[in-house]
C-alpha cells in the first residue's frame, strides 16, 4: 500500500462503513467462542489497528510489514506488536486459538498464498479458526487497486481450494457486500471508459457524508446478520471465509 494510504486509512477507519462493517462480522465470530477473554488472537497483516482495537479485551496479538501501519497501531496502545511479515509470522507452532486475515492475502508482496496460509495454519493450534476476508473478481480492479498494491482479486471456488490445500476445512465461506455490488461494477466500467491514462492512482478511502456513510454502514449489518443466519451469497465485492485447522 502507498504510503499515505496509510494516513487516510488511520484517519477514518474507525467509523468508515467498510471497516465497521467488517470489523462487526469479525467479532460476531470471535465472540462467539465462548467468550473466553483468554483466547489467543492473531491480527496478521493488521494495518493501521482498527481491527486490533475492537479486539482489545482479548489483548492481541498483531504483526504488519509496514513500519508506518505499525506506527499507528501503537498509537492505539496496542502492545503485544511486532513488524513481520504474514509469510514467516514470529511466532511458534500452535500459538493462536484465532487469526484473523483481513485484506492481506492479495497483496503483491504475497508470492505464494497457498504457502502463506500454510504458515498461518502453523500457528494455529489445534481445531484453530482462520478469519479470511479478501477482495472478490478481477474484472473489477481498478484504480483503488493499484493504490493499495492488489496483486490479484479471489472467486470463492478459488480460495476455497487454497485454504483446503493449506490444510483447512472450511466452515463457512460467502460473498459479502452483495447490495453495493451492482454500483460497483457500473463504476468500475465507467473508470475504465473515462479515466484515460493518468499515471496518477489513489485509494477510494475518503471521508463521505455522515448520511451516505450510514446507510453503507446499515446495509453491511444487515448482510452481516443474514450471513450469521446461515444465508450465502452468491457475488458480492468480497470474499468472508471462516476455516478451521484439521
Amino acid at each position: 500500500m502507498k504510503k499515505e494510504e496509510y494516513k487516510i486509512m488511520f484517519d477514518i477507519e474507525d467509523d468508515y462503513w467498510w471497516y465497521v462493517g467488517l470489523r462487526q462480522l469479525v467479532f460476531s465470530y470471535t465472540a462467539g467462542k465462548g467468550d473466553r477473554a483468554d483466547l489467543k488472537i492473531l491480527d496478521a497483516g493488521c494495518g493501521t489497528g482498527g481491527m486490533s482495537a475492537k479486539l482489545k479485551a482479548y489483548k492481541p496479538y498483531a504483526i504488519d510489514y509496514s513500519e508506518e501501519a505499525i506506527s499507528f497501531t501503537r498509537s492505539r496502545e496496542i502492545v503485544n506488536i511486532a513488524r513481520a511479515s504474514v509469510c514467516c509470522i514470529p511466532f511458534k507452532k500452535s500459538a493462536f486459538d484465532i487469526v484473523i486475515s483481513l485484506d492481506v492475502l492479495y497483496h503483491i508482496n504475497i508470492s505464494d498464498d497457498v504457502e502463506t496460509l500454510k504458515e498461518i495454519n502453523r500457528v494455529l493450534n489445534k481445531e484453530g479458526v482462520l478469519l479470511l476476508h479478501l477482495p472478490a473478481y478481477n474484472f473489477l480492479y481498478s484504480k483503488h487497486d493499484e493504490a493499495v498494491h492488489t496483486r490479484h482479486r479471489y472467486t470463492a471456488k478459488e480460495v476455497k481450494q487454497k485454504v483446503e490445500a493449506a490444510g483447512f476445512e472450511i466452515e463457512k465461506i460467502t460473498y459479502r457486500n452483495i447490495f453495493l455490488f451492482p454500483i460497483a461494477v457500473i463504476r468500475r466500467i465507467l473508470e475504465k471508459f473515462f479515466s484515460g491514462s493518468e499515471e496518477h492512482t489513489e485509494s477510494e478511502l475518503k471521508s463521505m457524508s455522515f448520511f451516505t456513510n450510514y446507510i453503507f454502514t446499515r446495509i453491511l449489518l444487515f448482510e452481516n446478520k443474514l450471513i450469521r443466519s446461515g444465508i450465502y451469497f452468491p457475488f458480492g465485492l468480497s470474499i468472508f471465509c471462516v476455516a478451521r485447522k484439521k
